[in-house]
């Protein structure tokens, strides 16, 4: 049976296709590692948008991660509980919280920060390290308008 041609090509061909099942397999693997830490993938990216500055507020880790306002408050109290980021009253703006990470929540970032080199050095040795590095290129530009880096 012959193949199926599009004019614009494969779904497969598409790098946008290619992220998505790539980042699947990555949060996948990151979330079993998470797991036995007692915390999920959107709650470690709480605490690296709070550690980096990226987000000051409850609204603005909202806005960042793409998530509802209820989503965020639901994340922080789990991290709150496990006394891993700390929320307060902003004392201009009673109605928002300020959000900082903790002692707790600096070292899950941190190991985080290991597994995640663990997963680099696989890919570097799929790809090489010149590829690696091309790659790497890339997905910080295609990040730039998420974190408004540079």
């Amino acid at each position: 049976m012959e193949a199926t041609t599009h004019p614009e090509g494969r779904l497969s061909d598409s790098v946008a296709f290619r992220l998505t099942v790539l980042g699947a397999v990555v949060q996948k693997e990151f979330a079993l590692h998470l797991k036995e830490a007692g915390l999920t993938p959107k709650q470690l990216g709480v605490l690296d948008v709070v550690d980096r500055g990226l987000a000051r507020t409850q609204d603005d880790v909202a806005t960042l991660m793409q998530v509802t306002p209820g989503m965020v408050v639901r994340l922080v109290d789990h991290l709150e509980q496990r006394e891993l980021l700390r929320r307060r009253r902003d004392p201009i703006n009673r109605r928002r919280h300020i959000l900082t990470v903790t002692e707790g929540g600096t070292r899950v970032l941190a190991e985080a920060t290991a597994f995640a080199a663990t997963v680099d050095a696989r890919l570097v040795a799929t790809t090489g390290p010149a590829l690696a590095g091309r790659l790497d290129e890339a997905l910080t530009a295609l990040m730039r308008p998420l974190t408004g880096d540079g």
